[in-house]
């Protein structure tokens, strides 16, 4: 099996036609062409199905897919540390975190790391039902919430958050200081597929106080969940550093009273020494939680300084 094929197969999967990712690969269209086709004999699988000029994967190509998309990664920076070690920069720190963290946790965090000049890094999405092995991937650290069963990475637990209530601007139930499960039974919920981490402790949260939500929209985007709340559509429950970040647009947070929490935690292959690049990223990442999160985060004494306790 030939990496240009894989190749191949890939930039027809992210631009969805055989001209997209000849423009990707600098080829032809019959050269990619020939690659896919050669792939398919070599796997024997059928991996597109034709629609007009589009191309429709497979069930197969799909799979597929998810199996190679991070083997593929790692070839990448195999080439970009060759590139790096030539022109004497440092190594490119791979960053994966899942969406919620990427929305403005990270980005937040490596702006504030990358006024040195010599931060290299490349960031990658973290979907949890794949997980990150460090036999298939490439990563230097991973930002998730915890537990993260998917993974032989070592896990190490920066903060705890608590859940806030995203209300549309204006909402009645923006008067009060603090908003009780039983307060939502009756409002318009945006919520979590169930598949989600987040939904799993809602639902438990909701068992223990004896309720059930009847949910009018279901989405697995927090950010998407919070956009909509904005637009005021109903009221959602969310990650407090995500929920933060939706505040220019109108939304009020509100704690919520014996309300589930997310642990938020790093991924790394092993002990990070004091100093090193990746440590002083996740020094970073732990500060902009605590900034953007205020008194919803609560930091792990590793990670406070000296006189910092609940914020």
């Amino acid at each position: 099996m030939r990496v240009d094929w894989l190749n191949a197969f890939r930039a027809v999967m992210q631009t969805g036609t055989v001209t997209g990712a000849a423009a990707v690969m600098l080829r032809t269209q019959p050269q990619v062409s020939r690659m896919i086709s050669g792939l398919e004999r070599d796997l024997d699988l059928k991996l597109f199905q034709r629609e007009g000029r589009r191309l429709i994967p497979t069930p197969e190509a799909l799979e597929f897919h998810q199996q190679i998309e991070p083997i593929l990664n790692s070839l990448d920076a195999m080439r970009d540390s060759a590139q790096a070690i030539k022109e004497k920069r440092g190594r490119r720190i791979v960053i994966s975190a899942e969406p919620f963290h990427l929305h403005s946790l990270v980005p937040e965090a490596i702006a504030d790391v990358a006024r040195d000049t010599n931060f290299n890094c490349a960031v990658d999405i973290c979907m949890r039902a794949l997980g990150l092995w460090t036999g298939r991937d490439n990563v230097d650290l991973a930002v998730v919430a915890l537990p993260f069963t998917q993974t032989d990475l070592h896990q190490i637990i920066f903060a705890v958050a608590d859940v806030v209530v995203v209300l549309p601007k204006g909402h009645r139930l923006a008067a009060r200081s603090r908003i009780a499960m039983k307060d939502l039974a009756t409002e318009r919920l945006i919520a979590l597929r169930a598949t989600t981490l987040l939904r799993a402790q809602i639902d438990m949260a909701l068992a223990r106080a004896g309720l059930l939500l009847n949910p009018r929209i279901e989405t697995t985007s927090g950010a998407t969940a919070c956009e909509l709340a904005a637009r005021g559509l109903g009221v959602t429950l969310a990650d407090p550093v995500l929920a933060a970040s939706f505040q220019d647009k109108g939304v009020e947070l509100r704690p919520l009273a014996a309300g589930p929490q997310l642990t938020y935690g790093f991924l790394v292959p092993g002990a990070v020494a004091a100093g090193h690049p990746v440590r002083r990223l996740m020094e970073a990442i732990a500060r902009t939680a605590a900034r953007l999160g205020g008194r919803s985060i609560t930091l792990e004494p590793q990670w406070r300084k000296p006189a910092e306790g609940r914020r």
